[in-house]
């Protein structure tokens, strides 16, 4: 059990921590004078049930700040798109301590001095970026930029909560400047 503990509260501390979020913006874009979006398309990158979640998240927050959805011509256009990568990870554990020997006679010098052994993995998994992008409707030139990037989940519901706390984090403060 001693051995697992690590490798738990490893796992325990990747399902527990959210996407990693950033954004960036235009600071010349005036967002007071956006009141309508368009989407460019469906996103891309993603099955088709994905993409409805991703849509739904994000009309969700342009809604809460005021930004009205319209089929086309929108003030700001919005654009989403996924990319998926493998990642590893290699993980060591020991099962006896390096040098047991240390004591009266010194390191080494027991007849009890273990080596141990260790046993390596190899673990191969997905993660997974998420990226909206805001064009100005009428210049098409880019105003903000928000990317999500979390290990992909196994189930939908764990994908629907991973594009909910995505898109919920990269909108926490938009728009840009508190406005």
């Amino acid at each position: 059990m001693k051995r697992l503990l690590p490798l738990m509260l490893l796992l325990l501390a990747a399902c527990a921590s959210g996407p990693r979020v950033n954004t960036d913006f235009n600071p010349q874009a005036d967002f007071n004078a956006i009141r309508t979006y368009s989407w460019m398309g469906q996103p891309h990158g993603m099955s088709p049930l994905v993409q409805g979640r991703v849509m739904a998240a994000v009309d969700s927050q342009l809604e809460a700040r005021g930004w009205k959805r319209v089929e086309s011509g929108g003030d700001a256009i919005v654009a989403a798109g996924a990319v998926i990568r493998q990642q590893q990870s290699i993980d060591t554990f020991y099962s006896a301590p390096m040098y047991s020997g240390w004591g009266r006679s010194g390191p080494w010098r027991g007849h009890h001095s273990s080596f141990g052994t260790a046993t390596t993995t190899v673990r191969t998994f997905d993660v997974g970026t998420l990226v909206v992008d805001i064009f100005d409707g009428s210049t098409r030139q880019g105003i903000w930029r928000g990317t999500a990037q979390q290990t992909v989940p196994n189930t939908p519901e764990r994908t629907s909560a991973a594009v909910e706390a995505g898109v919920r984090g990269m909108f926490e403060g938009f728009p840009p400047g508190g406005l």
